[in-house]
């Protein structure tokens, strides 16, 4: 029986984590399969740590020090068991009901990681902060596909559904610990020589007054981080 694995980063997201854990919960999957759900605390100062205690008994919650996205999903990856792996953001973005979309081209043997894309969706923006938001993403990406070969429309999307072939593959070579983690997972796939495909998902998009937590200089860091995996060997 196919086991999802479903890994959820969470720091500070007191008004959204229940929502989404009971969303996961009851959400669709192929017929068979089974969910497997971490639960990763990254160093959270609101309720967090409190609301994800109360489901220890029923999933995998472990507490860290912050170290950031890439960091907390990363020592979900080591956790997980599944023969599929998928990173569930905690702010209600993304809709679990993708995940059946996002598991057909691995399990069709199209594809070893599939990109949730938001851009192939139904999101389109609608105000200068979207747009600028949207126009980095597109520069991001066309870079992205030039170094990797790939053509994926969303390099930044956060819904990645991975095989476990794929995950094992690039996982010992993870070092990011930061949003430039998705860059890095995108740059390792394409060295290991992992085929990629694109499906479109739902997004609702939060921002900076909702707990957006992204800004201008974590892009040009991310810009410089882009290069370097691209120069190294793996």
């Amino acid at each position: 029986m196919p086991i999802l694995s479903i890994i959820v980063p969470a720091y500070n997201e007191e008004r959204t984590i229940q929502q989404v854990i009971e969303r996961i919960q009851t959400s669709k999957l192929p017929e068979n399969f089974t969910r497997e759900i971490i639960i990763i605390n990254d160093g959270s100062t609101d309720l967090t740590r409190t609301i994800v205690d109360s489901y220890a008994e029923r999933h995998t919650v472990i507490h860290s020090i912050n170290t950031g996205k890439g960091g907390a999903v990363r020592k979900g990856f080591h956790l997980s068991k599944g023969d599929y792996i998928v990173v569930q953001d905690a702010d209600l973005e993304q809709n679990p009901d993708d995940f059946v979309d996002l598991i057909k081209p691995i399990a069709d043997g199209q594809a070893d990681v599939v990109f949730g894309s938001r851009f192939l969706g139904s999101y389109r923006p609608i105000s200068l902060l979207m747009n600028l938001h949207y126009l980095t993403n597109k520069a991001f990406t066309v870079i992205a596909n030039v170094i990797t070969g790939y053509r994926t429309t969303d390099v930044w999307t956060g819904y990645k559904m991975y095989s476990r072939r794929a995950l094992d593959a690039i996982l010992p070579a993870l070092t990011a610990d930061g949003i430039e983690f998705e860059l890095e997972v995108t740059v390792l796939l394409s060295k290991k020589g992992m085929r990629v495909a694109d499906v479109p998902i739902s997004y609702v998009p939060r921002w900076y007054a909702e707990g957006k937590k992204t800004n201008w200089r974590q892009a040009l860091v991310s810009l410089r981080k882009l290069f370097e995996y691209s120069r190294r060997k793996v």
